[in-house]
């Protein structure tokens, strides 16, 4: 695995652009192009596209290349956020193959267990990855929360599954130690207040489940601005009534969820 490392790390920019270019091509990008074959135009099918998502995901396990990754913002563009726009295309596979790679990307590894994966992230590099993860997600924080991941992955259009994944990234994002910054403006927004409230209300239950849990930082950040804390006051006796019935048979065999949500409820209604 070290020499696999090391040949990705002298070869980067044309293995890793190969990797994110021919997992998905359309079909007129390919029969518009009369001339040869080239490594940049294969309509790919979807096993391959798998594939090569499984390539990626085994690419930046390694936190050395990780490093490599996030080090720009031009290569946060080129290599990260393609994946943001597969995870909204019409086949399942693929696009839960892009949330996939996403998550391991925005969360340093820390959630991720894919099947198609023989390397482990060790507790040195993940530590590094996270800190490396911290620098990426603030230094390109507008690109990547207000102009892609909420309007794209959280929007009404995204379906049940890009929702749901998107929604369990932003909670470990906010919750992890070395993402203080972010947790902090991020919760301190009143678009993003207003949009996770919304997923409250979502048909779904495991979506409210996950949005709950995202919505719990807003209501615990001790350091409200006052447009979030206006929110929650004004809606104050709606969310807390809403709130009592939330996965109400969850209590009962989930006493750490009963608690948290107890205490979000004692807080809304304390402003």
């Amino acid at each position: 695995m070290n020499k696999f490392r090391d040949y990705i790390a002298l070869n980067f920019e044309a293995i890793i652009t190969s990797i994110v270019v021919n997992r998905r091509e359309d079909s007129s990008a390919s029969s518009g192009d009369s001339g040869g074959s080239s490594n940049n135009n294969i309509n790919a099918t979807t096993d391959v596209i798998l594939h090569f998502g499984s390539m990626y995901r085994s690419c930046f396990r390694h936190a050395n290349l990780y490093g490599q990754l996030v080090v720009t913002t031009r290569r946060v563009e080129r290599f990260v956020f393609p994946f943001i726009d597969r995870a909204l295309l019409p086949n399942f596979d693929e696009s839960s193959d892009a949330m996939e790679s996403l998550k391991l990307v925005m969360t340093a590894g820390a959630t991720c267990n894919d099947n198609d994966s023989t390397t482990t992230i060790d507790t040195t590099s993940q530590q590094k990855m996270a800190e490396l993860a911290a620098s990426f997600l603030t230094r390109d924080y507008d690109a990547v929360w207000d102009q892609r991941f909420n309007p794209k992955l959280l929007s009404s259009e995204a379906n049940y599954m890009t929702k749901r994944i998107a929604l369990q990234i932003l909670s470990t994002v906010l919750l992890t130690r070395s993402n203080y910054n972010i947790m902090i403006r991020y919760v301190n927004s009143r678009t993003n207040l207003i949009l996770v409230m919304k997923l409250l209300r979502d048909n779904s239950p495991h979506i409210t489940l996950d949005a709950f849990h995202v919505f719990k930082v807003f209501v615990a950040n001790p350091n409200k601005i006052p447009e979030v804390e206006k929110i929650l006051k004004d809606n104050s006796q709606k969310l807390c009534t809403y709130l009592e019935t939330l996965h109400y048979d969850k209590e009962a065999s989930d006493q750490q969820f009963a608690d948290e949500k107890r205490l979000i409820i004692a807080t809304i209604r304390g402003l």
